[in-house]
């Protein structure tokens, strides 16, 4: 039995995925009927012609020719079916014409646009009255018996067909709806997507920020230094005593060995501890630490003068004033400041910078250093990402960044980002 049912599932199944098979399949399974009707039913009951039986296959082509035609042309299906009724009553009736009569009404309510459909109600209402008015003369329990009889062979396909037709129009809802939901997955999908792509790029570009700010700057101080060991006289200075020319000499380099390891370890602290942050996984990307303090402010110039050949000029705003300021405005200024000084030491060695920090309504930076002389060739190679960088740290705070040659021909960066004092919690 289990078999069995197995099998008729997989029948009905093959059945039901080819429209095509289905549909021929339902007309020669129609004509089957009726065949079988006109043969082993009753002819002539209507009046009774003497005629073959054979004759009665002329009304069953006609109602298989509608059958065919039930969903290409549901309104022609009904009007054959109503076509083959009469052919079949005028030959004296037989059993098929109740079959004849419901496909047509079915087709129609089933397949047929809304005109078609009202006109199977216009058919069902005279089919009704013609069979309860028929057997008036025998009476109330005729009447009522043919009323009944009526309604059950001319509404019962209509509302078969009508509920049908709701269910197909529900499919094909759901397989509207199931299709909306997948373009909406794949437009979820993309847009995950280019987030993810957006989300990397923007990752990226600050983890070259941040290792310019972290490492570039003590490579720059570690390329610097070096240059200046090897630029060094290795023959005195001429005065004529050659061991306290040479106590210089070695006195010069071993200040320029501890800046070259100072450096070095510098770097690689700030290396190891963003490795450490991009192996966590979890962990948002940020920026080694910087001093942000005015007095560390104040040593990174005195540390890039002393460690370089260059000359620097600053002014500071005083202690309150710059204490005002939000930790991570107090962080960009320093960073852009100890980006201000390695450029002029990498870009004119030996040349003077004017530094000044003003703070009022905005905070400003305004830098102003000297060009390299003609022909003089930087320090240390550069890749111009720098100012980008420093532009970006100041639109970070709604602030602004300017970098031009001024009239006197020096190189000029001015910088403004609006006051954000910090709030009195974080000042407890």
């Amino acid at each position: 039995m289990g078999t069995l049912t197995r099998t008729a599932s997989r029948a009905v199944t093959w059945v039901g995925e080819r429209p095509r098979v289905m549909h021929w399949g339902g007309t020669v399974l129609f004509a089957a009927a009726c065949a079988v009707l006109v043969v082993a039913g009753n002819v002539g009951f209507v009046v009774d012609r003497e005629l073959s039986r054979v004759a009665f296959a002329v009304p069953i082509v006609v109602a298989v020719l509608g059958n065919a035609l039930r969903r290409r042309a549901p309104g022609v299906a009904l009007v054959l079916s109503l076509a083959a009724v009469g052919i079949d009553l005028a030959l004296g009736g037989s059993n098929a014409v109740i079959l004849y009569v419901m496909d047509g009404l079915y087709s129609a309510s089933c397949y047929g646009r809304r005109g078609v459909r009202r006109a199977t109600y216009g058919v069902a209402i005279a089919g009704v009255a013609v069979v309860t008015a028929g057997p008036m003369a025998l009476g109330v329990n005729a009447v009522v018996l043919g009323a009944l009889q009526g309604i059950a062979i001319f509404g019962t396909p209509i509302w078969w067909g009508a509920n049908v037709r709701q269910r197909n129009e529900i499919a094909e809802l759901g397989d509207e709806r199931l299709a909306l939901e997948r373009e909406r997955s794949d437009d979820l999908r993309r847009i995950a997507e280019l987030q993810r792509d957006e989300a990397v790029r923007d990752e990226r570009s600050r983890m070259a920020s941040e290792l310019h700010d972290v490492v570039a700057s003590r490579l720059s101080a570690i390329a610097l230094n070096s240059a200046a060991g090897l630029t060094m006289p290795m023959n005195g200075d001429g005065d004529g005593d050659t061991d306290a020319a040479w106590q210089r000499i070695a006195e010069r380099q071993r200040v320029v060995l501890e800046t070259v390891r100072e450096s070095s370890i510098g770097a690689l602290d700030d290396m190891r501890s963003l490795i450490t942050v991009l192996r966590a996984g979890d962990e948002p990307l940020a920026a080694a630490p910087a001093d942000a303090s005015l007095a560390g402010l104040e040593r990174l110039v005195r540390d890039a003068e002393s460690a370089s050949g260059i000359s620097v000029s600053v002014s500071l705003p005083s202690a309150g004033a710059y204490d005002v300021l939000g930790e991570p405005v107090r962080q960009a200024i320093t960073r852009i400041c100890g980006e201000i000084i390695t450029n002029a030491v990498k870009h004119a060695p030996g040349g003077t910078l004017d530094l000044v920090v003003a703070v009022d309504d905005v905070v400003r930076v305004d830098a102003r250093n000297t060009m390299p002389q003609a022909g003089q060739d930087a320090a240390v190679p550069s890749a111009g990402i720098g100012i980008r960088v420093m532009r970006e740290r100041a639109e970070a705070f709604g602030g602004a960044l300017d970098s031009f040659v001024d009239e006197s021909g020096c190189w000029r960066v001015d910088v403004s980002i609006p006051v954000q004092p910090v709030s009195a919690g974080a000042t407890a």
